[in-house]
């Protein structure tokens, strides 16, 4: 479900101040036995992702939770506890960890990684509720890296040179030595690299690839 898929902060900050304009007399803190009470709770619910433990998210969260993904999407809490399923993956594991607590609020921030060195960045709101802290929203935004690139041969780099249409998109494709370069009709010629013999990227948008496609014979049909 986290690695599936606004800016990270806004939710968090949002609740954060419209806590403080409450009252002006209350102040930020740094609460070390509650950061490692929420952070224990926190790898608790990581794990729960992965294992589809949909209980442990019932203890933990608030019955007003909200997950904010990356594309603007909003998960409520019944709906999220749908979603829950066992994962062939890993959990994610909390690199850093910080918190500040705000009377009975607590704003939490941690980078996480997965077993691929993915990094994910989590903003988090609690409440002491019922005193009970419990979990009131999550965001999670996936840190953008370019994957280690590798070199083609330019007889490698020449098998992918072509146009390539879908549906009225055309991509034109040329190799200049050790270099690749893609034209898409109406933007400017950039720079791709090679993550695989058949998947392109290009660099500073990782989330983007180009695949292409070979027949039994190993030739190129498509992308």
């Amino acid at each position: 479900m986290f690695q599936s898929r606004l800016t990270p902060l806004a939710v968090a900050l949002t609740l954060s101040l419209s806590v403080s304009a409450t009252s002006k007399a209350q102040t930020a803190e740094y609460d070390s036995a509650l950061a490692a009470q929420l952070r224990s709770s926190d790898e608790r619910l990581l794990s729960a992702v992965h294992t589809g433990d949909r209980a442990t998210w019932q203890k933990f969260a608030a019955s007003d939770f909200f997950y904010l993904d990356e594309e603007g999407g909003v998960t409520y809490l019944s709906e999220f506890l749908q979603q829950l399923a066992p994962m062939a993956t890993k959990p994610l594991q909390i690199q850093t960890y910080k918190l500040t607590r705000i009377n009975g609020t607590a704003i939490v921030l941690h980078e996480d990684t997965d077993e691929n060195k993915v990094r994910y960045i989590f903003t988090e709101t609690w409440q002491l509720l019922d005193n009970t802290w419990k979990l009131r929203d999550l965001h999670i935004t996936n840190v953008l890296s370019d994957p280690p690139a590798i070199k083609l041969s330019p007889a490698q780099i020449e098998e992918l040179v072509g146009t390539y249409r879908s549906g009225s998109d055309t991509l034109s494709v040329r190799g200049d030595g050790d270099r690749i370069f893609a034209h898409r009709a109406g933007a400017p010629e950039r720079e791709r690299k090679a993550e695989t013999r058949d998947v392109l990227f290009t660099p500073g948008e990782p989330r983007r690839r180009m695949i292409f496609l070979r027949d039994s014979m190993g030739k190129v049909t498509g992308s």
